[in-house]
């Protein structure tokens, strides 16, 4: 079936969508309203991007998905890399993925992992050699992607949380927010450095606490939750 991946880029007012088509998985949500990120983002060149981020267990409405991640993304619309844990609609709890996709060839996959534990705090990676694109959770790699299928250069980092319906929890609560830290982004030298992402958040009860000045840690949650 076709989704719609939605990008948001820092510093601009609008919203840049395109239709992905997903060929490996039949559970995404027809009935879901929308895209709303939390969280920070940097536009810079780069090779990959990580990020140490707390699991929880947020509530999902129905036909819907909730998702918090890591990811390296070109200029085109649908051009990112990813790898962190979702939860849909149905799911007892939230589990590990990557996915990646491309604007030109409509290109769009995604692998779903093991159960991701409630309370444990992990290190998500996305990030390119000379040829190979690979996702790697505490330093496990689970998958990669040849450059050449993937087909275009990073130019940002995105380590956002992501719902659908405007009834889903954004990960985190006022009382128990979600931490996370240690952002980083390899350079086009092959080095990883600490990097202070921008904020931005599109709902209203979408909150977190980077500050103007920009973090490399920082908590998102729900203001709707106690």
């Amino acid at each position: 079936m076709k989704i719609t991946r939605c990008k948001w880029f820092s510093g601009l007012a609008t919203l840049i969508c395109s239709l992905a088509i997903s060929t490996s998985i039949s559970h995404q949500a027809d009935a879901a309203t929308g895209f709303y990120f939390n969280g920070g983002m940097k536009f810079v060149s780069n090779k990959g991007a990580a990020v140490t981020i707390e699991t929880q267990n947020p509530y999902v409405a129905k036909d819907s998905w909730v998702s918090i991640w890591a990811m390296t993304a070109g200029p085109g619309s649908a051009d990112y890399a990813q790898v962190g844990y979702w939860k849909v609609y149905g799911w007892s709890g939230p589990k590990y993925f990557y996915e990646y996709s491309n604007t030109d060839d409509d290109l769009w996959y995604q692998k779903t992992l093991g159960n991701a534990s409630s309370g444990s705090h992990n290190n998500f990676s996305v990030g390119s050699d000379n040829s190979n694109m690979y996702f790697k959770i505490n330093d496990i790699s689970y998958g990669d992607v040849p450059l050449s299928t993937l087909g275009w250069t990073p130019d940002q980092i995105q380590l956002l949380a992501e719902t659908h319906d405007e009834n889903d929890q954004n990960p985190g609560s006022i009382s128990n927010p979600v931490s996370i830290g240690s952002a980083q982004y390899k350079t086009t030298s092959d080095r990883w450095v600490s990097v202070k992402v921008d904020e931005f958040h599109d709902l209203p009860h979408m909150k977190n606490n980077i500050p103007s000045t920009g973090s490399s840690s920082w908590e998102v949650w729900d203001s709707r939750y106690k």
